[in-house]
């Protein structure tokens, strides 16, 4: 026991150069378990310089690339340069080998964009051969996917959300397919936000979110098809309902084993989903108060697509596109223009939105783990609303664009 003691208070450090992610900082168990240590933990650090300069657009109060949130009203097109470190992550990882051969792992990983640099929690969770428990990526979306670019929003259609779950997963008599299915955390996000202010209250919800998904992995990368099923509460003018919102998703990446240039791609479509689409969650656009009386789930598709390419074994590059859409037919009322001195309140009315995503870069890899990058983004929004101000009928068209210059620096240990 003493010497037992003894291990764990002096830990050793372990590089295994033929994995270059492995981490630095590796702790194990002197015993094994079918010739794996009984008990191994790791401590890990992804360390990030993040920088931005905006060039035009009205995205100068973003701290990340949401076209979601581009000001259409605005006309500031004054530069800005913002540098941080925020995005650093730090991770520590468990393995435990239990005598049956089984292996539970657990994580635990957190960064500093809880505002000004605040430490915040972004997953933790224990894992059997089986079985997830705790906070991961939201099982709607796909967790293997993500581009490879310095800004840290993600094409507007992208599902990246992070939310508790208890989730099962398991395969077929052919192994090659994978099913999950997972109850989470839910969510809600039609409240009073922006551009559209139906006069809605919170209301609480006990209902968890409801996903299946099949995975088809093979050696070049896979293919997945997942969906969600969720019940919204609301309260509208001291009355509790609710209602359904529903959706899919296709993803997929194609990695070129030889080369290490990959192709990935995600597909979504449905109804009351927007909660899950970064750039535009948080927006409240879930779900709108027609002026027939009823609630309705906002409809929503979009998607993006990805490649990178390794000129040299050094020296890579992407190129990303994405779109999104969304409308609400019939909204009561909402809110057209932001400012609240000067509200332009449209009754019986219609609302469209459509965002664009572009993003181009170029990243070189000077030594093992260490990362620099830099990289043009560009996106578009376009609003479009018609309904009735003061009894007059009103139509209005208004887009915008912004242009940003990302750079990173990075180096994990």
């Amino acid at each position: 026991m003493q010497k037992w003691t003894l291990f764990l208070l002096f830990s050793f450090l372990l590089f295994d150069s033929a994995l270059g992610q492995d981490r630095f900082l590796t702790l194990q168990s002197p015993d094994s378990i079918h010739g794996v240590p009984r008990f191994s933990t790791s401590l890990g650090v992804n360390m990030k310089l993040n920088g931005y300069m905006d060039i035009f657009g009205g995205l100068q109060d973003s701290e990340t690339f949401k076209v979601g949130q581009i000001n259409v009203f605005g006309n500031d097109d004054s530069k800005s340069l913002h540098v941080d470190m925020y995005q650093t992550q730090l991770k520590l990882a468990t393995t435990l080998m239990l005598p049956d051969g089984q292996r539970i792992d657990a994580l635990v990983e957190s960064d500093f964009w809880g505002g000004n640099g605040t430490i915040r929690l972004r997953r933790a969770f224990v894992e059997m051969s089986h079985w997830q428990i705790g906070q991961n990526w939201h099982n709607f979306g796909d967790e293997v996917l993500w581009p490879n670019i310095m800004e840290w929003e993600g094409p507007p259609s992208g599902i990246w959300l992070r939310t508790p779950h208890i989730k099962y997963k398991n395969h077929f008599q052919n192994k090659q397919f994978i099913y999950e299915i997972s109850l989470e955390a839910p969510l809600s996000d039609y409240n009073h936000f922006g551009e559209l202010e139906p006069f809605v209250e919170e209301a609480q919800q006990f209902t968890p979110d409801l996903t299946f998904a099949l995975k088809n992995k093979r050696s070049w990368g896979h293919i997945r098809l997942s969906s969600v099923l969720r019940y919204i509460r609301y309260r509208l003018q001291d009355h509790n309902s609710g209602f359904m919102g529903y959706g899919f998703s296709l993803s997929g990446i194609y990695t070129n084993a030889l080369r290490r240039n990959n192709l990935q791609f995600q597909l979504v479509g449905g109804k009351g989903i927007t909660a899950f689409m970064t750039s535009i969650a948080g927006q409240g656009y879930d779900g709108f108060p027609t002026n027939d009386g009823r609630f309705q789930a906002t409809p929503v598709y979009g998607g993006w697509i990805s490649y990178e390419y390794f000129f040299t074994p050094t020296l890579h590059g992407n190129i990303v596109t994405g779109y999104t859409h969304f409308s609400a037919q019939n909204l009561s009322r909402y809110l057209l223009t932001p400012e609240p001195e000067t509200p332009e309140i449209h009754l019986d009315g219609h609302v469209q939105h459509m965002h664009y995503y572009g993003i181009i870069n170029l990243m070189y890899d000077p030594y093992e783990r260490m990362t620099i990058g830099l990289e043009l983004d560009y996106g578009v929004k376009d609003l479009k609303a018609d309904g009735y101000v003061n009894g007059t009928p009103l139509s209005r068209g208004k887009a915008r664009d912004a242009m940003r210059i990302s750079f990173g620096f990075m180096f994990y240990f």
